[in-house]
């Protein structure tokens, strides 16, 4: 890796190669979708395929075709009691059912046009009712938003008349909230980015040229990296999380601006000993290409293994994310060198190069570097005291699957919520469905093991009610006034599937709902109708889809960590050809995590006053913390190589240290920073996430790189390259 690029050698081979990286991002660009064209916010379409709650919302959409959109809940609230709130939702049910209605509209459930399910409908003081409206299409489509934005129009509209509280809530109005505060975020990220990335630099460098060739080239690579990750979206058929533009934009940013850093920190020190600028760029590239390719490699394996996830948010995600890094990388080996040389000293204008002809014995890092290097066992074993102090809040965590209490305020399906808890039970907002289906007779021929069936659900603790053919209001009938209290919803049109709804006692994305959610399985399993030969049950609805989420998210934890360092172990390895070295950098990685989630979870729950940590945050803390706190162990552990090659250990610490100190510094203040933007968005769950890794890079950047492992490279000394010398 001695000659790294042809693109930085000589002044032809840098035009042609931002030229052709130039075209590369046309072509790409012209023939990949949008981002936005191949994202969704539906949980369901993550999980595996066999999960049970998919394979509900299939039967679903099968056997009751009216019933298979996304429910929205249109609430309607008085002050008190009144026949103006009934008359409201009579004007109401009349428009939505209405010639000029949304062709999307499939069913319509209303306590004024179906008095035998009033009573489910309207609260019992009477303040408060609401009307289902079940919405077909997909949520992306644009459809589907505008269907429930028309909703929440007529219904603002009749409500207003009497000064009446409308919001639409439920499934269908948490989604398109998600869907409007993620496209209302994406360039707003970007932009805050932008200027954020702009400014650091200006104040680093103080130079115009070095804060626009890095911003112009990242911003180039992130353009590559959302059109690669929507053709490759589109191709293999991968449904992408909304959060994929925010997270690859602060991520691109971040990662890209450090390996500008690192390049322009080196390029300046060669430039002072040799004024011929392409042999300079080649000298540094020689240095600082290897760290960089390696800091890329690390995120790149630690992304990539989410391939393998269960969990499809992590399987589509990562790789997305993996991609963007290679993108970056590839800018960053062959276009900003590119680029900076073409400049050559100018590039610093109007700061002049000045040759350090001395060390500055008063600087912070030369201080650092003589403690660390004079008595690294006290420098090392207090850091590691501190460092598990951090630790320790990791478990007061309370995890958290409530994603609504993390929207903001005035979303209105977290005001529909709201109303509705205020008058109703909260599981109302997302019933739970039972899916009992025969292979071929009648359903209804079971009409008394399903009362029974029915029974034992409601007497289930947790369960305040249970509808179904055999109590379409709640309360057991005889099989022949069944069909006058409008049991006919709850079967199928071809008679063979039965569906129950229940409703759970508390928030419906609680943990303590998932967990009812896993014992009414069991009461399933126990109830013996699913021994019924032809008999198959499924448990469905959002609780249990979430349910069906942690699952996943369990399964992936217990190997994903394990295998992520390994893969990063054996990155580090291949790059140091070393063994000693690698295994204490992974060591230094994994505490800086423990460090990073311990006191993020005291921030989130003792400071900020959330109620939890949103689940899989935990996951992609360590994916992130854990291939981004790489990246400046492989700088400095470089550096001190160097170093410690032509000055010997412990010197050579201290050289590294003190040369290193500035830029990776700068680094990580820039990378910090890019993800503290997150921390502005109005979603608690990527707060969360942009915080803890804010938190966690300055920490690897002031605590790991300046003390912990310099001070492991000093205790170790030539041991740190064995078996190599």
């Amino acid at each position: 890796m001695t000659k790294y690029l042809f693109s930085s050698s000589t002044r032809n081979g840098a035009i042609f190669g931002i030229i052709g990286w130039f075209l590369l991002i046309g072509v790409i660009s012209s023939i990949s979708p949008s981002l936005s064209e191949v994202t969704t916010n539906e949980q369901d379409e993550f999980l595996p395929a066999g999960a049970e709650s998919v394979e509900a919302r299939k039967l679903r959409t099968e056997k009751f075709p009216t019933a298979g959109g996304i429910p929205a809940l249109v609430v309607f609230r008085a002050e008190t009691a009144s026949g103006e709130l009934s008359s409201v939702v009579g004007q109401f049910t009349t428009a939505v059912r209405a010639s000029d209605a949304p062709d999307s509209i499939l069913s319509v459930l209303s306590p004024s046009k179906s008095p035998v399910v009033a009573s489910p409908l309207i609260s019992e003081d009477g303040t408060t009712a609401m009307v289902v409206v079940t919405i077909d299409g997909a949520p992306s489509d644009p459809e589907f938003g505008q269907t429930v934005d028309w909703l929440s129009e007529k219904a603002g509209a009749v409500g207003a008349e009497i000064e009446i509280d409308t919001a639409v809530t439920g499934p269908a109005g948490i989604i398109n909230d998600a869907v409007k505060v993620f496209r209302s975020i994406d360039l707003r990220i970007t932009l805050v980015t932008v200027v954020l990335v702009l400014v650091l630099l200006l104040v680093i460098y103080r130079s115009p040229l070095l804060a626009l060739i890095p911003l112009v080239i990242i911003g180039t690579a992130l353009t590559l990296s959302q059109s690669v990750a929507a053709l490759l979206s589109q191709q293999f058929d991968l449904p992408l999380n909304g959060q994929v533009t925010a997270i690859m934009s602060v991520l691109v940013f971040g990662s890209g601006t450090n390996y500008a850093l690192f390049i322009v920190s080196r390029y300046r020190e060669e430039l002072v000993l040799n004024s011929n600028k392409w042999s300079s760029m080649r000298t540094t590239m020689s240095n600082v290409g290897p760290s960089i390719a390696g800091s890329a490699g690390t995120t790149i394996v630690a992304m990539f293994a989410l391939t393998f996830a269960s969990f499809g948010s992590f399987r589509s995600l990562g790789p997305m994310l993996a991609v963007a890094i290679f993108v970056v990388l590839l800018s960053g080996l062959f276009v900003m060198p590119a680029a900076i040389a073409l400049f050559g000293k100018w590039v610093f204008w109007p700061r002049p190069l000045i040759q350090q002809s001395s060390i500055d014995t008063n600087g912070i890092w030369h201080q650092v570097g003589h403690l660390v290097s004079r008595k690294p066992l006290m420098v090392f074993s207090i850091t590691m005291v501190g460092i598990l102090i951090a630790i320790l809040p990791s478990w007061m965590i309370i995890p958290s699957f409530n994603f609504i209490d993390g929207f903001p305020d005035d979303a209105e399906s977290k005001q529909g919520y709201s109303l509705l808890a205020e008058s109703f039970p909260q599981g109302l907002l997302a019933p739970t469905e039972i899916f009992v289906e025969s292979n071929g007779s009648s359903i209804s021929d079971s009409f008394d093991s399903l009362e029974k069936f029915a029974a034992s659900l409601a007497n289930t603790p947790g369960v305040i009610k249970v509808t179904g053919p055999t109590r379409p209001i709640g309360v057991p009938v005889d099989e022949s006034n069944a069909a006058a209290q409008g049991a006919k919803r709850f079967v199928s049109l071809d008679e063979t599937t039965a569906r129950l709804e229940l409703i759970i006692d508390g928030d419906p994305y609680s943990a303590e709902s998932l967990e009812l959610i896993e014992e009414l399985r069991s009461t399933v399993t126990k109830s013996g109708l699913s021994d019924t030969v032809g008999i198959r049950i499924l448990i469905g609805g959002e609780t249990a889809v979430q349910a069906d989420t942690k699952a996943s998210i369990d399964a992936d934890i217990r190997w994903l960590a394990p295998v992520s360092l390994l893969a990063i172990l054996i990155v580090l390895i291949l790059l140091l050809r070393s063994i000693v070295a690698p295994l204490y950098l992974v060591f230094s990685v994994i505490v800086s995590f423990g460090a990073t989630f311990g006191l993020s979870v005291f921030a989130f729950q003792q400071i900020f006053g959330h109620p939890g940590v949103a689940y899989a945050n935990g996951v992609w803390m360590f994916i992130f913390l854990v291939a981004l706190g790489a990246d400046y162990n492989i700088f400095v552990i470089s550096r001190i190589r160097e170093a410690a090659r032509k000055e010997g250990f412990p010197d050579g610490v201290a050289t590294a240290i003190d040369r290193t100190g500035g830029v990776v510094t700068s680094a990580g203040i820039i990378l910090a920073g890019t993800f503290a933007v997150l921390t502005t968005l109005p979603l608690r769950d990527i707060f969360q996430l942009g915080f803890a890794v804010m938190l966690g890079v300055l920490i690897d950047t002031f605590v790991v790189r300046a003390l912990l492992v310099p001070s492991m490279a000093a205790i170790l000394s030539e041991w740190s390259w064995w078996p190599r010398k």
